[in-house]
């Protein structure tokens, strides 16, 4: 007889959801420096391919981020966890962890946020709620698609027809941009970590995270890609001219 398995303790869960997290990270930093190493050398398949990858990388440590922050010391209770877990989509439960945090941190728990907050808290819940909207959500939505296959041409969500749209958000991101985005959500679940957490660095640190925020937002916008691209195939040519033309030792 096979008798029954405890479930997995909260500690447990909390610890398995970091080691993903690292490893996703890793593996995304490590995809990032690839690709632009296929970028220097000009293979452009292989780049497509890596770059779509990321995409997916970058969707599933959002995915893995959250989970984290679901057990994180100090955070939710065990029935709020419940109430996010039942959430149906990422980013609802994304919008339900920071309306929980910003109602238990300003002891509000019933009364609309856009009104009993006071101006600055509800300047930043605003403001991480349109983060969520603008900046998170197109990279699950990108990640869904290439998580189905549809790398080429991806379709609506009820698979009857194309989607021109999905198409052109996917075909707008590179390299330069999703290592401005993978910054971006970085800094923005600090955040949602230090509200939900109920430690003092949430107000202490937010300003200074938003700075951070939109100097990355600005940044994938302050370059110009093509550009970028050039000067590293022209200084990889450069490497190996120097490297075919160095004298061989004997």
């Amino acid at each position: 007889m096979t008798g029954n398995k405890m479930a997995a303790t909260k500690e447990a869960l909390y610890k398995a959801h970091v080691k993903n997290l690292r490893e996703v990270s890793n593996a995304l930093r490590n995809l990032l420096r690839a690709l632009n190493a296929s970028l220097s050398s000009g293979e452009t398949q292989t780049s497509s391919a890596l770059l779509k990858t990321c995409i997916l990388l970058l969707g599933a440590w959002s995915e893995n981020r959250l989970n984290k922050l679901l057990y994180e010391p100090n955070g939710f209770s065990s029935a709020e966890r419940d109430q996010l877990t039942s959430c149906r989509t990422q980013i609802g439960t994304w919008k339900s962890a920071i309306e929980i945090g910003f109602r238990k941190r300003y002891k509000i728990p019933n009364a609309p946020l856009d009104t009993a907050l006071q101006l600055t808290p509800r300047s930043y819940y605003q403001a991480l709620t349109a983060a969520l909207d603008n900046e998170l959500n197109p990279i699950i939505e990108m990640r869904n698609k290439l998580a189905h296959g549809q790398w080429v041409q991806p379709l609506n969500n009820k698979n009857t027809d194309f989607s021109q749209d999905m198409r052109l958000k996917i075909n707008n991101e590179n390299a330069h941009t999703i290592k401005c985005k993978f910054r971006m959500l970085e800094i923005m679940a600090q955040m949602i970590h230090d509200l939900v957490t109920g430690n003092g660095a949430f107000e202490r640190d937010i300003d200074k995270h938003f700075q951070k925020f939109e100097n990355a937002k600005r940044d994938i916008m302050g370059r110009n890609y093509v550009e970028w691209v050039t000067s590293m195939q022209a200084k990889y040519k450069r490497g190996k001219i120097k490297r075919n033309s160095a004298p061989s030792i004997s």
